[in-house]
């Protein structure tokens, strides 16, 4: 007795693997019958779309309007390719249409096909959901899908629930689980796909946390000089981060998007503020995500937060001669300065500096060569100036 309720067993959950096996491909067929046209054009008319060992036919639409239907079907063999047909028979005039194509098929990547046959149309598509590359997601990611008809989800694949109508009847859907509702506190989410009750089997995702998010506009602040690396840019963050949760970033430097070492971060996580410092002038954008220990959340939603580091404005200093040196006696020059960040500063030879007293210094100078630097409150100088 023992050695049959064994075998029974074995055989029950042999037809369920079996049975889950069969419902992973499938094929919804959209027939649309032009009006009956009697012994003018659709006598006897056949319309025949074959895949495997399934297959739909449809005759002459006796109506005056055109009919449009849909079929769902199970694919549980592999065929390689979709045989469509169809016929007219005893037609007036001897005017009868055959007509006949096979449209290549393979049930892991097919997508849409379409037969114009003599009696209507049918467009085949298949219904079939690829288990995801990378299934951890949080409740804030954009989940997109293709290749289905109407769609449910469930967050145990046990109990499941419609998407709303807006997503019924769309080949291809975008969404979120935080627009659906329902995940928080759970660590699984399944979508399945079909047509009206009968589905194929389910994909299934594995719900991470989100990292959090960035609220408002970055405040940037320029280089202090053209040349120097030292812009700063601070962001904010919407949550306290929780115990043993850590930033990772990745930095890009525009227009060709080249991965740069992520500069100086220091938080200050009272304010929950992210201030980095050390940037070039530029244009940036950065991607991140957090780890709960070893645990990753998602990466941040697109599009990638961006942000740019204006330059400083330019120092210039120009020198004026006013009154040549004569008979070994003084001579004057003129220093105008203009750009960077006043006040502005000057030291001839090694003596003290002296600050501006307006914009265009007067400076009396000895007789003989001397050497000129002219700086701004940020210690910039004129790049372009021999001094």
């Amino acid at each position: 007795m023992k050695t049959k309720l064994l075998s029974v067993l074995f055989l029950f959950f042999g037809l369920i693997h079996f049975t889950n096996a069969q419902t992973k491909y499938g094929m919804l067929v959209k027939t649309t019958l032009d009006p009956f046209q009697g012994w003018n054009g659709s006598h006897a008319g056949n319309l025949r779309i074959s895949i495997g060992s399934q297959s739909i036919s449809k005759g002459s639409n006796t109506t005056d309007d055109v009919v449009v239907a849909y079929k769902f079907l199970y694919i549980t063999d592999n065929p390689t390719q979709i045989v469509c047909s169809s016929s007219t028979a005893g037609n007036k005039d001897g005017s009868d249409c055959n007509l006949d194509r096979n449209i290549p098929y393979n049930k892991d990547t097919f997508d849409s096909g379409y037969f114009g046959g003599c009696i209507g149309d049918a467009e085949m598509m298949g219904i079939y959901l690829p288990q995801p590359v990378n299934t951890n997601v949080c409740k804030n990611d954009v989940i997109s899908l293709t290749r289905g008809w109407n769609w449910q989800y469930s967050y145990d694949a046990v109990n499941w629930t419609n998407f709303a109508s807006s997503y019924q009847a769309k080949r291809a859907i975008s969404f979120t689980m935080a627009a659906l509702g329902g995940s928080d506190g759970k660590t699984k989410f399944y979508v399945r796909a079909g047509y009206d009750t009968t589905f194929t089997d389910y994909i299934i995702y594995d719900i991470i946390p989100c990292p959090p998010g960035l609220v408002g506009a970055p405040l940037v602040s320029s280089t202090t000089c053209v040349n120097n690396n030292d812009g700063k840019v601070v962001f904010t963050y919407d949550r306290d981060l929780v115990s043993n949760e850590r930033f990772e970033f990745s930095f890009y430097k525009k227009p060709d998007n080249i991965l740069i070492a992520t500069p100086a971060l220091t938080i200050d996580s009272v304010n929950r503020k992210l201030n980095f410092s050390g940037l070039a002038a530029g244009d940036y954008s950065i991607k991140y995500q957090t780890f709960i220990g070893a645990q990753p959340t998602s990466t941040n939603p697109t599009p990638d937060p961006a942000f740019t580091i204006p330059a400083a404005t330019p120092f210039y200093f120009q020198i004026t001669e006013l009154q040549p040196q004569c008979n070994n006696q003084q001579g004057k020059i003129k220093l105008t300065a203009s750009g960077g960040i006043a006040p502005y500063y000057y030291k001839i030879d090694s003596n003290a500096e002296v600050q501006f007293t307006s914009p265009t210094n007067e400076i009396d100078v000895t007789y003989g060569e001397h050497s000129i630097k002219v700086r701004d409150t940020n210690s910039c100088i004129d790049l372009t100036a021999d001094q």
